[in-house]
């Protein structure tokens, strides 16, 4: 079978960095797409316009990323298939996944223009940001098809073992997003639009890439519309392990909104600010990102092979990689931040007021790469449910009320914001540690095999 990688076998620690090392690339030249429009578009046309490019995020998230968690289903039915070396179940589950994923991309592309203009009021966008956000959410989302293609193509390779063919595909639309950037929007003046549409024009290359490479491996999987089809029980097992997935994700940035809601009461400086500080530290989560979803895809394969005690082995090996580099991380943010928040930004305000953000979230860095190792290895193993609850808890329970608290009781203002990013992650990986040491999860997978299905 071409592009598969043998996770079952060798050194866990190599596998696993070299596993999530091109993630950590393809993760990065992503989230270069809207840091790269957030930088022309606040060069170019100034604070308002960056914290229209920065509320846009989030907005688009929550439904991209609830088909992210879908889509980690795929990639965790892959990997316990390819555990097995099920050929025939492998291909009706991808072609399954792939009907699935255009049904999706419609209806998210619907649901993204038409709410986004009541999503974008209820979360206070500052009204001289708000045309602006309007411009930009509508017409990404008219794009969404290119992004959710690419995306399921990453979950796809990512279930065979392969993390780094995608790396390529994102760096070269990456590119061509700078470029169309720069004459979008500093040589045609085309603002919030030039922006959207280089988006568009380089996840859509992305995608396209991808089904040509693909196809030219003679991979088992060959997006050929006369081989998609939708298998009753596959698309169940997707769902089953996806959709809490999906719904995680989706909590997460319903999180998200709340909190730039808050952030947004404060006037159109912390809106731009914060949103500065949000892609700084999305940009450092990235390895953490990375490592988690090797852990699950480790995980993954090897409980599909019946390797329990190596596939507990890959929690230690990605917190051994991720604790030196984030306590690393965090002294650079610590003194630096101001530096890179300038990137974005030449707003003296609006620089002092996202160092001193940053001053205080990048504690969280340390307590991330205790928690997203041990992450994935519940998501790895099929447990998306519990992955949910325990996110709804941190995020909803946790995050927001003491956002609020610290914000607008203790009179913080939205410097009390930060403090509850530290703190979500805390309780997350508690509750976790909890749940791995009851060994709950090794008897709902034996559950789960008993009843018929791959974990």
């Amino acid at each position: 079978m071409a592009l598969k990688k043998d996770l079952t076998k060798g050194n866990l620690n190599k596998q696993i960095f070299l596993f999530a090392l091109p993630i950590v690339a393809s993760n990065l030249f992503q989230a270069l797409y809207n840091a790269v429009d957030m930088y022309f578009v606040g060069k170019y046309m100034g604070t308002a316009a960056t914290a229209a490019v920065s509320v846009g995020g989030p907005v688009m998230n929550i439904l991209l990323m609830a088909v992210s968690g879908m889509a980690l289903g795929v990639t965790i039915l892959l990997g316990s298939l390819t555990g097995i070396n099920d050929t025939e179940r492998i291909k009706k589950t991808a072609n399954t996944a792939i009907s699935i994923f255009i049904s999706a991309a419609v209806i998210i592309t619907l649901l993204g223009i038409l709410f986004s203009p009541f999503i974008l009021k209820i979360i206070y966008t500052p009204p001289e940001a708000f045309p602006f956000a309007i411009n930009y959410v509508s017409k990404v989302f008219a794009g969404m098809v290119f992004t959710l293609g690419y995306n399921l193509v990453c979950a796809i390779q990512r279930g065979f073992g392969d993390s780094k063919s995608s790396m390529y595909f994102v760096m070269a639309a990456t590119a061509t997003n700078v470029v169309l950037d720069y004459l979008l929007i500093a040589k045609f003046n085309m603002g919030v639009s030039g922006a959207a549409l280089a988006t568009i024009a380089s996840q859509a290359l992305s995608f396209v890439l991808s089904i040509v490479y693909f196809r030219s491996k003679k991979h088992i999987v060959t997006f050929n519309p006369k081989e998609f089809c939708f298998d009753k029980e596959i698309a169940k097992d997707i769902i089953r392990i996806g959709l809490p997935s999906a719904l995680q994700q989706g909590t997460v940035n319903v999180a998200y909104l709340v909190l730039n809601g808050i952030v947004n009461s404060y006037g159109i400086l912390a809106s731009a600010a914060y949103g500065i500080c949000v892609k700084l530290d999305s940009f450092a989560v990235l390895p953490c990102s990375a490592v988690n979803d090797a852990v699950a895809a480790v995980t993954s394969q090897n409980l599909g092979a019946g390797q329990k005690e190596r596939a507990l082995q890959g929690i230690s090996a990605g917190r051994k990689m991720l604790i030196p580099f984030n306590i690393v991380l965090m002294a650079v943010m610590l003194l630096g931040g101001g530096y890179l928040v300038a990137i974005f930004n030449s707003d003296p305000q609006v620089i002092e007021m996202a160092h001193r953000y940053i001053k205080i979230s990048c504690f969280m860095y340390v307590f991330y790469a205790i928690y997203y190792p041990l992450m994935g290895f519940i998501k790895g193993t099929g447990n998306a449910m519990f992955t949910l609850k325990n996110t709804i808890a941190a995020q909803l329970v946790i995050r927001v009320p003491i956002a609020y608290f610290f914000a607008k009781v203790l009179n913080f203002g939205f410097y009390g914001v930060a403090a509850a990013w530290i703190i979500a992650p805390i309780f997350s990986n508690t509750v976790y540690t909890i749940y791995l040491k009851s060994g709950k999860w090794y008897e709902r997978l034996k559950n789960n095999q008993k009843n018929g299905h791959s974990i």
